[in-house]
C-alpha cells in the first residue's frame, strides 16, 4: 500500500507540472473517421464517436473539461472506458460519475464514482466500432488494451511504448508483465497501429516484442540502473534497447 501512495504521489507531481501548461496546449487530432486524440501535457485520452454514443478512453488528469472538447465534435452521450486505475488516467472521471474499467482496478477509483467492469473477452460494440477487451496485468492488476479488429489498432494505455512505464513495486510484476505482452503477441497481427497515453502517438505490432524483450534483461539483471529524480521523487530508470522502465 505504501508503494501505491508513493507512485500515486510521484503521478500527482507530474499533474502540478500539467497545471502550468496554458489551456492552448491542448490538441484535439482526428486519427480516423470518427476516432479523435486528445494530446495534453500529461497525458493523451482517446474518443470513438459511434452510432448512438461516444466513447472516451481515458479522463487524464482531470485538469480541464473534457466534455466541452468532444462536444465540439459530437452531441451523442460519453461513456468512460479506463485502460487502467493510475491517477493521469483517471482524474476527470468525476466529469462523468461513472466508468467502465477492469475489477481489479476498481479499488484505484473514486469512491462515488460508479464503476462497471469489463474482463478479458468483453466486447464494446458502438456501431461503427467494435472493441474487444484484453486485459494486460503488470503495469497495473486492471490495465487493458482495447483491440479493434476491423480496423486494426490498440489503444494500450500505458503498457506499450518506449517508456519509462511506471513498474514500482515487487519484481513479480515483470514476470506478470512479460506474460501479458507474450498473450499480447497473440492479436499483434490484428493490429497496424498500437496507440499510447504517452510518449510516442503510436507504434508498430513490433514494440509488444521490444517490450518483452526489455522487460526480460531488466528481470535477468542485464540493465544497469540509473539514479533519477521524477519531479522530487528519487528512483531508478532502467533502460533497454528500446524501451525503459521506472522501479525500485
Amino acid at each position: 500500500m505504501k508503494k501505491i501512495l508513493a507512485l500515486a504521489a510521484a503521478l500527482l507531481m507530474v499533474a502540478g507540472v500539467c497545471t502550468a501548461q496554458e489551456v492552448n496546449k491542448i490538441r484535439t487530432i482526428q486519427l480516423g473517421e470518427n476516432f479523435y486524440c486528445i494530446d495534453d501535457p500529461g497525458s493523451r485520452q482517446f474518443f470513438f464517436v459511434g452510432t448512438d454514443k461516444v466513447i472516451l478512453v481515458d479522463t487524464g488528469f482531470g485538469k480541464y473539461k473534457l466534455t466541452p472538447v468532444i462536444r465540439k465534435i459530437s452531441d451523442l452521450p460519453i461513456e468512460v472506458v479506463l485502460t487502467h486505475g493510475h491517477v493521469d488516467h483517471i482524474g476527470g472521471l468525476q466529469e462523468f460519475g461513472e466508468c467502465y474499467a477492469c475489477e481489479k482496478d476498481f479499488q484505484m477509483l473514486p469512491e462515488n464514482v460508479k464503476k462497471k467492469p469489463l474482463k478479458d473477452g468483453d466486447k464494446i460494440d458502438i456501431g461503427n466500432f467494435v472493441f474487444d477487451i484484453i486485459e494486460i496485468p503488470g503495469h497495473t492488476e486492471g490495465s487493458i488494451v482495447l483491440l479493434e479488429k476491423n480496423k486494426k489498432f490498440m489503444i494500450a494505455g500505458d503498457s506499450v511504448q518506449e517508456g519509462p512505464i511506471y513498474m514500482f513495486g515487487d519484481i513479480s510484476k515483470f514476470d506478470t508483465y512479460i506474460e501479458s505482452m507474450q498473450k499480447l503477441m497473440e492479436y499483434s497481427a490484428s493490429a497496424e497501429k498500437i496507440y499510447s497515453a504517452h510518449n510516442t502517438l503510436s507504434y508498430g505490432p513490433e514494440y509488444i516484442q521490444y517490450c518483452i524483450e526489455d522487460a526480460m534483461l531488466f528481470r535477468e539483471g542485464k540493465i544497469t540502473p540509473e539514479k533519477t529524480e521524477i519531479h522530487g521523487r528519487k528512483c531508478n530508470v532502467y533502460r533497454g534497447q528500446h524501451v525503459s522502465f521506472f522501479a525500485d
